[in-house]
């Protein structure tokens, strides 16, 4: 149970706490990530706690909770301010289960031993590469391993060894993805970039969808590669670019998203509930250049706020 709330913790970070300080991704964190990988993600944790709109997560953050105080008693691991650094990745390949999630901060490997063998659930744990690895018995496919106590790396068991065997060699991806991720890292606090295409992402069960949904996903199957990504501030800046595999079709992507946000704003107007996100939506920058497709918005972040707030608490 205790590891399994660890898991929901890393996830939790990764997908609300973002950095307001732009820096390059964590060239320890890059020298794990497998060198067939397609597709990354990451964020910088670091500052998040000052920009406004960390502010507000931690403010909806239920500290108070039993179980999550009984959580960070018995772990060490406070998932609020003991994660600098977030990353993820994966060889895009719909038929294995294998990736990463790596992140830096302040970790009680020792600790979070004992808890996870304290509980119903048991674990195997050994030294592996100088690293302590820990294997759910029921699990054991999945493992996490700390390297140090600044390190954590989850995922299938035989990609966090693999992470380990090369954790003191120098990084071995593509340098293609290697030079999007110095770009989106030191430029965006979220980012996200794909060097798989769509088309080899989407389920087989898609390939010959008809009717309606037909136009766009032929459009979606021409996509080559695409990143984006989240700065934040003032005003939440958001872009996206998707690069596809000739003008033409980049062109026609480029038209179909400014139908669709053309629709939604007719369709949603009448609607106040809806009014916050037609303003973001009407915010929407679309441009075409070559192959590439190029969508940015900015939000201020007061409306994200409002944007992310019950219905019943507006």
């Amino acid at each position: 149970m205790r590891i399994r709330l660890f898991f929901a913790s890393a996830t939790f970070a990764s997908a609300t706490f973002f950095s307001s300080a732009a820096l390059a991704a964590d060239t320890q964190l890059l020298n794990l990530v497998m060198p067939d990988a397609q597709i990354m993600a990451g964020m910088n944790v670091t500052t998040a706690k000052i920009s406004p709109f960390g502010q507000y997560v931690l403010s909806q953050f239920r500290s108070d909770e039993k179980g999550f105080q009984e959580f960070v008693s018995q772990t060490g691991f406070d998932p609020r301010q003991d994660v600098t650094e977030i990353m993820a990745a994966s060889s895009g390949d719909l038929k294995s289960k294998a990736g990463l999630v790596l992140a830096r901060g302040s970790f009680d490997a020792t600790k979070m031993a004992a808890a996870v063998n304290s509980g119903k659930s048991k674990a195997t744990i050994t030294q592996y590469a100088g690293a302590t690895l820990i294997s759910l018995s029921e699990q054991a496919e999945h493992s996490v391993a700390f390297i140090g106590n600044s390190i954590v790396v989850v995922g299938d068991t035989a990609s966090v060894k693999a992470a380990l065997d090369r954790a003191d060699k120098v990084n071995s991806i593509s340098p293609a993805l290697a030079a999007r991720v110095q770009t989106l890292s030191t430029t965006l606090d979220a980012w996200t970039v794909s060097l798989a295409s769509l088309g080899s992402l989407l389920p087989s069960e898609l390939g010959g969808a008809k009717g309606p949904a037909s136009q766009p996903l032929a459009l979606v199957k021409n996509i080559e590669s695409s990143s984006g990504g989240v700065k934040f501030g003032a005003n939440v800046e958001i872009s996206g670019q998707a690069v596809a595999n000739n003008e033409q079709n980049a062109k026609a992507l480029a038209d179909i998203v400014r139908m669709v946000a053309g629709l939604f704003t007719l369709s949603s107007a009448q609607d106040p509930k809806m009014a916050g996100l037609v303003q973001v939506v009407q915010s929407l920058k679309v441009e075409n250049v070559g192959t590439a497709v190029n969508i940015s918005a900015s939000v201020p972040e007061a409306q994200l706020e409002a944007l992310m707030k019950p219905a019943a608490a507006k």
